[in-house]
C-alpha cells in the first residue's frame, strides 16, 4: 500500500513552517523566521523539505495550508502558493485555521488553551479551547484588556502575544495566566498536517480562504475614503 504524503505550509506569522508527513510521521519539516517576507523564500523552503524527505513533487497526496488569522500579506503569499501547487499537481487541498494549529500543538493540556497572536495595532487574534484543542469560540481580534476579561478560569496561553502582553496578562488574571514553552509559539507545519489529515478536502482549491478576523489596512482605507466621499 503506497504512503499518504502530505505537504504543509503555515505563513500567518513571521515563522516560515514547511513539513512533509508521510504516514502520519513527520519526514522532514523547516522553521524559520522571516524577516524580509515569505514570498522569496517560500518555494525555496518547500523544495528543500521535499528534497531532504526524498518526495518527488508528483507524489504528494494532500497539500495543508494554514488559513490564518495572521499576517494579510503572509497569508495570501502561502494559500496563494498552496493552491497553485494544488492545481498544477492535481492533488487535494485543506485549509486548516492557524490558531488551531497552535492549540493543537499544546494538547492534550491539563488547562483549558488560549493562542494570543500579534495582530499590530495594540491587539491579538484569539480563540479558545477546551483541554482536548476543541474550540468553543469564535476568531476574534481583541485588545488584551479585552482577552483578560473574557478568562474565568486558569488558561494556558501560547504565541506572540504572550511576549507583547504579558504584564496586561498577569496584571488582569494573576494566577489564572499560565504560558506554555516558547516552542509552541508559532503554528507548526508538522501540526497543520496532522489536524488536515483528520479533515476533509476542499473540492475546488479556491474554496480555500483566508480568515481574516478584522480587515485590512487597505480595506479600512478605502472605506474612509468612500465615505468621505459620499459625505460630499
Amino acid at each position: 500500500m503506497r504512503s499518504v504524503q502530505v505537504l504543509a505550509l503555515d505563513t500567518s506569522t513571521s515563522c516560515l513552517s514547511v513539513a512533509l508527513l508521510r504516514d502520519g510521521l513527520t519526514a522532514c519539516e523547516i522553521n524559520l523566521t522571516v524577516k524580509a517576507g515569505h514570498a522569496g523564500m517560500l518555494l525555496s523552503v518547500i523544495d528543500e523539505v521535499l528534497n531532504k524527505s526524498g518526495t518527488p513533487r508528483t507524489a504528494i497526496d494532500l497539500i495543508a495550508v494554514g488559513t490564518g488569522p495572521g499576517s494579510f500579506t503572509g497569508l495570501r503569499i502561502g494559500i496563494a502558493t498552496a493552491k497553485g501547487l494544488a492545481e498544477s499537481l492535481g492533488c487535494r487541498l485543506v485549509g486548516v485555521p492557524s490558531l488551531d494549529t497552535l492549540a493543537h500543538a499544546a494538547v492534550p493540556s491539563y488547562l483549558p488553551v488560549m493562542p494570543v497572536v500579534d495582530a499590530k495595532k495594540g491587539e491579538v487574534f484569539c480563540s479558545r479551547y477546551d483541554e482536548h484543542g476543541s474550540r468553543f469560540s469564535g476568531y476574534m481580534n481583541l485588545r488584551p484588556e479585552e482577552v483578560v476579561g473574557l478568562v474565568r478560569d486558569e488558561t494556558l496561553f501560547m504565541g506572540s502575544g504572550c511576549e507583547l502582553y504579558r504584564d496586561v496578562f498577569i496584571r488582569g488574571l494573576g494566577k489564572l495566566y499560565h504560558e506554555a514553552a516558547m516552542h509552541l509559539w508559532n503554528p507548526r507545519a508538522s501540526v497543520l498536517a496532522g489536524i488536515a489529515l483528520g479533515m476533509a478536502p476542499e473540492t475546488y482549491p479556491a474554496d480555500v480562504l483566508p480568515i481574516y478576523a478584522r480587515e485590512s489596512d487597505a480595506m479600512l482605507l478605502l472605506e474612509r475614503t468612500a465615505k468621505g466621499k459620499a459625505k460630499r
